[in-house]
């Protein structure tokens, strides 16, 4: 989000701009620690409180509604074993129509604010952040002289830094031999670095620019 150029411009407008929806919740970002910033806005995440907890009745008056469409009471023969239980327990929640869930973080959400746009891995976005912070630092940097013979003498204001580069600014690693233990050559690995560089990169942006929606980290399609 600190990244993302509609929230800096509000940020600096004091909230006022195209994302000032977003900003009366999520507030300046860009001065404040993640660790600061999440104690006093994970509650945006969160799903709404059950009524009800899973606990052992002890009175009458504990017992949920028999009529409930939200909670069941269960009679529970501490004479049978666990493993009994369990597979008796498990037949119950199914029949039931309880959801079983999956592994792994809860995608998306039907009661918290903001919620996870799909299953992520900390690693890749990491390494698209890294790659993402060393291409923009060359960015238009100043002219280059081309050295392709079909282009000699022309000047280009793109990027100083080739792809490859930057991964190695990035420190995106690439093995010097294949999957068949073969050794790469020095141009099949700076390959590799464009691909995986490029390929970070394009998630980077997308990922910028899904954290202006509700649903994060996602990968924006226009």
């Amino acid at each position: 989000m600190r990244l993302n150029s509609d929230y800096q411009d509000t940020t600096k407008n004091n909230g006022v701009g195209k994302l000032s929806d977003l900003y009366k919740d999520f507030g300046d970002v860009a001065n404040s620690d993640f660790k600061t910033w999440w104690t006093s806005h994970s509650y945006l995440f969160a799903e709404e409180p059950s009524k009800y907890k899973l606990k052992l009745a002890e009175t009458k008056e504990e017992l949920a509604p028999f009529n409930s469409t939200e909670v069941v009471n269960v009679v529970v023969p501490l004479t049978w074993n666990q493993k009994s239980l369990k597979k008796h327990f498990a037949m119950l929640l199914n029949k039931l129509g309880v959801e079983q869930g999956k592994k792994g973080p809860k995608i998306g959400s039907e009661t918290a604010k903001y919620s996870l746009g799909r299953r992520w891995n900390c690693g890749a976005m990491e390494s698209a952040y890294k790659v993402y912070i060393a291409r923009q630092a060359n960015m238009e940097k100043g002219a280059k002289e081309t050295k392709k013979a079909q282009h000699k003498g022309e000047v280009s204001s793109k990027f100083k830094v080739a792809w490859a580069d930057i991964a190695d600014m990035a420190k995106i690693i690439v093995s010097n031999k294949d999957n068949e233990g073969s050794q790469r050559t020095k141009g099949e690995v700076r390959r590799l670095q464009t691909i995986l560089a490029v390929r970070h990169y394009e998630n980077a942006e997308s990922f910028i620019k899904s954290s202006a929606t509700a649903s994060f980290p996602s990968i924006s399609k226009d």
